[in-house]
């Protein structure tokens, strides 16, 4: 059976939200709410640190893609970081979905930047 842990944490100010296994349409409904849960406790400005997942489909995406707009919509940011896993990047890559939210190669890039705004 898939699964998809999701850990938080506050960073720099922001809260870092981390993936690992696989988000799809088996797992995004428990994903969504743990990450919800972690974004009130740890705040609007989010890093979303997928280093650990392995798998993501259309329901992934679109769970990130809500989950970006929601923040953004609260005054708040996401960006994504990584390393990211080949198919991972490919799907990222083949919807362009990195020209909505942004994408940094790893963690510690990722909270060097300041908030997109």
């Amino acid at each position: 059976m898939s699964e998809c842990a999701v850990a938080g944490r506050t960073v720099a100010g922001r809260a870092v939200i981390a993936l690992a296994g696989e988000l799809g349409v088996n797992t995004v409904q428990h994903a969504e709410q743990r990450m919800r849960a972690l974004r009130r406790e740890h705040g609007e400005h989010v890093v979303l640190d997928l280093s650990g997942l392995r798998f993501l489909d259309s329901a992934g995406l679109s769970l990130l893609l809500r989950f970006y707009l929601s923040a953004e919509g609260r005054g708040g940011s996401a960006v994504l970081a990584g390393p990211l896993s080949g198919e991972v990047l490919y799907l990222l890559q083949v919807t362009h979905f990195a020209r909505r939210l942004p994408v940094r190669p790893t963690l510690d890039e990722a909270l060097a930047a300041p908030p997109p705004g």
